[in-house]
């Protein structure tokens, strides 16, 4: 665990799942984090978070209902519901005195150099300006990623990204299930949890259902801590609940810790 406590710089990732309730928004969850993460700012860390939801929230807004939603209204859903989980964020960190800022990304902003150079001038500034970066695929215009034919088509993805691009020294991926497991713990309550990265290699899931909520699952976790493994990033996938990253960082992780292995 010492290379958990000595990371410096670090990316969370939460999905839709953890930030909505039966279907609504969990502000609750979103405090949670704002805590958790301004205590970990308060001890020099370097804090990323990538964040889903935009899409949940403004279907509550907007009162739409059902999962199999046209790329209009996702476009419209996310356009309401990025202000909406924006101010949720602001309100929270603002308890604590922390700056945060938004950033929306899409492809382009890893596929073109010039692009992916100029995000990352951003972002380093941000943060030795003691700042949190909020980053979000921008879902009201980037077409591809909703259609699921993007450089990246879920947050999983996108995180994995970011980590090795502002060359993190971890990944949390926060989510609704405590980390990967041999077979699918909703189903088969005898489910071995997976924490070598041997068997994390060879994970392909397991046919799990998404929830509609979110375009990741529980494989595409899998393949974001690969990505970052194989960058020499250590790679966390947990619970997202009440103290969940300041219990990371006290050796008392509720999921799956991989450490990569030699680059």
């Amino acid at each position: 665990m010492n290379d958990i406590k000595k990371s410096r710089r670090i990316v969370v990732k939460i999905g839709t799942t953890s930030l909505l309730d039966k279907n609504h928004p969990d502000k609750a969850m979103i405090k949670y984090l704002a805590d958790d993460i301004s205590a970990l700012r308060k001890t020099g860390k370097e804090i990323v978070l990538v964040t889903s939801g935009a899409i949940g929230f403004g279907k509550e807004k907007l009162g739409v209902t059902g999962t199999a939603l046209d790329v209009g209204m996702q476009q419209a859903t996310a356009a309401v519901g990025q202000n909406l989980l924006m101010h949720e964020y602001e309100k929270s960190f603002s308890r604590h005195n922390q700056i945060i800022a938004q950033i929306l990304l899409t492809h382009q902003n890893f596929s073109n150099k010039a692009y992916s150079d100029n995000l990352n001038t951003t972002v380093e500034k941000l943060l030795k300006l003691g700042v949190v970066p909020i980053i979000n695929e921008n879902d009201p215009v980037s077409v591809e990623e909703l259609e699921s034919k993007g450089f990246f088509s879920d947050n999983d993805s996108l995180a994995a990204l970011c980590a090795i691009n502002f060359k993190a020294d971890l990944l949390i991926i926060l989510t609704d299930v405590a980390g990967i497991f041999d077979s699918n713990p909703k189903a088969n309550q005898k489910a071995i949890l997976i924490n070598d990265t041997k068997t994390l290699n060879e994970f392909k899931g397991f046919g799990e259902a998404k929830s509609g909520l979110g375009r990741g699952g529980i494989a595409s976790k899998a393949e974001a801590a690969k990505k970052a493994l194989r960058q020499g990033i250590s790679a966390v996938i947990c619970k997202a609940e009440k103290d969940a990253l300041k219990n990371i960082f006290n050796g008392r992780i509720n999921g799956s810790y991989f450490k990569p292995e030699k680059q």
